[in-house]
């Protein structure tokens, strides 16, 4: 008799059993998603996110003692980068550098999980980055996403001892509080002195929470949720629960089966471009290369004009061409390695685009000089930078193997953290004022000032005192006055910063 073939049993979920610990992190996570909601998610700005940023990295690196998992060599380096990140709030505002250094911190707190607890795909970082950044930011945590009141709910049964003293403590707690409602009242009224104080100091706190109810509520039923999605992440990740979507075999096949393209349309594709690009830049040399020269070709008029002309233009083609590589060397029948040509076309192109990044520096460079500098101008210099870094590494790949991906990313974050703890708003202001006084720039943007907020003060008062512009004088001191309001508003708030604080002292020294 045929045997019958029973179906495949559904896979169930691993199953997790939580101890005391477990449960006192489950707990943990809650006012953890609370402050995030208050301090982050309605702020993004000040102490609290920093405060924030370190109260969550603990959090992970206990939870990682008490699992007796250390942490991994990666995981170092994106700590570093997590808590840099979140310490920069505390000291600058850096207006001009968001949203990018939100969307940054946001990423960095998921990818330190995953890079700590050993969780990626080819433990560490490498080529296959971005589905590393799907697998924490979607798949870990919500397959996880009930994982915290499960923790919760696996709560031991008290002692006979344990039982024995909780009706009693709970009795004792109300009669309390009874008493207390009677007797507070009449302690505060017969005495004036320093009862009283505490008392109306309770009283204060108590009217500040019940004026935030509304605003504490949200957050709180804002909270829960969050709650749940970090300890998804975390307490997934560290446990190794429905980490796996992403299975590097089943990544290796789909890669080799994508490999569907003859070496010859590759060839001709890339051959095809090349081309392109040499005709381009042969045909116009002069106006590519007069920018290295200080000056503007015949034709144009202003500097602005000429150096707006086919900037971010280039700096697309720049990206096109990344993607183009990425593309061909991916789908390629005949892998790079064993391919001379592609090689050759590699280094081809990575050549013509640094020749574009250049002419593109070059025509920045020149705005910069004719009308001073601004954060949306030195934010794509330091993009420029990371994309000659990143072309220069695709000609050495066609000698050396390595990850050019991880190259990327340790190179992209080590210049972002930069970014965040120079205080470029305060670079800029001072630039510019330092080029205005010294009468390289004909005019100074008060404008700059105030996308720097409290990071201008110092070249505002440079110029103010230097200038004998009476209409500039008066701009600057409209942008004083903001500022006064602005950071003495933020004084003792969450969104205060160490600039803030500074910024506080030398107003108050100055009449105006």
């Amino acid at each position: 008799m045929d045997s019958i073939t029973q179906p495949p049993l559904p896979t169930k979920k691993p199953s997790f059993t939580a101890d005391r610990m477990d449960r006192l992190f489950a707990i943990l996570f809650f006012p953890i998603g609370f402050l995030f909601i208050r301090w982050v998610f309605f702020s993004w700005h000040g102490w609290g996110v920093a405060v924030f940023t370190g109260i969550y990295a603990t959090a992970i690196i206990a939870y990682l003692k008490y699992k007796n998992k250390p942490i991994s060599k990666p995981g170092h380096f994106w700590f570093a980068a997590l808590l840099l990140t979140g310490f920069s709030y505390a000291l600058y505002d850096n207006n001009g550098l968001e949203p990018w250094r939100s969307f940054f911190l946001l990423c960095t707190a998921i990818y330190t999980v995953l890079t700590a607890s050993g969780q990626l795909i080819l433990k560490r970082t490498d080529n296959w980055i971005l589905l590393d950044g799907l697998n924490g930011t979607f798949s870990i945590p919500f397959k996880n996403f009930g994982l915290q009141a499960m923790t919760l709910a696996q709560t031991s049964k008290p002692s006979k001892r344990e039982k024995r003293y909780i009706l009693p403590t709970l009795l004792g707690i109300a009669f309390s509080l009874g008493i207390f409602a009677i007797v507070l009242p009449l302690l505060n009224s017969a005495d004036s002195g320093g009862f009283k104080v505490i008392f109306d100091s309770i009283n204060f706190l108590l009217s500040k929470i019940q004026f935030d109810f509304t605003f504490d509520l949200i957050t709180l039923i804002l909270a829960v949720p969050t709650s749940f999605y970090l300890f998804g992440l975390v307490a997934g990740s560290i446990n190794n629960r429905n980490c796996d979507t992403f299975k590097e075999n089943n990544i290796r096949t789909a890669l080799a089966d994508s490999r569907m393209l003859n070496p010859v349309t590759v060839y001709i594709v890339l051959a095809a471009v090349s081309l392109l690009y040499i005709v381009f830049i042969g045909s116009q040399l002069p106006y590519f290369f007069s920018a290295f020269m200080g000056r503007i070709p015949e034709g144009w008029r202003s500097y602005a004009d000429y150096a707006r002309s086919g900037f971010f233009e280039l700096l697309q083609i720049t990206l096109i061409n990344l993607l183009l590589l990425v593309a061909t060397n991916t789908l390629s029948s005949v892998p790079r390695l064993r391919s001379v040509p592609l090689k050759s076309f590699n280094i081809l192109i990575s050549l013509l685009t640094l020749l574009l990044i250049a002419a593109d520096f070059s025509k920045m460079a020149l705005y910069i000089g004719a009308y001073g500098l601004s954060v949306k101008r030195l934010l794509p210099c330091f993009f420029m930078v990371f994309l000659t870094i990143i072309f220069i590494a695709v000609i050495l790949m066609q000698k050396k193997s390595f990850s050019i991906m991880r190259l990327a990313a340790v190179t992209g974050t080590i210049l972002l953290c930069t970014l965040f703890l120079i205080n470029p708003d305060r670079f800029v202001s001072d630039y510019n004022a330092a080029r205005y006084l010294d009468g390289t720039l004909p005019d100074f943007d008060v404008a700059i000032l105030y996308r720097a907020e409290s990071a201008g003060i110092d070249a505002a008062l440079r110029v103010y005192g230097q200038t004998s512009d009476a209409e500039l004088q008066d701009e600057i001191l409209a942008y004083l006055r903001m500022v006064r309001y602005s950071v003495f508003n933020d004084k003792g708030t969450t969104g205060d910063t160490i600039q803030n604080a500074s910024v506080r002292k030398k107003l108050e020294a100055v009449r105006f």
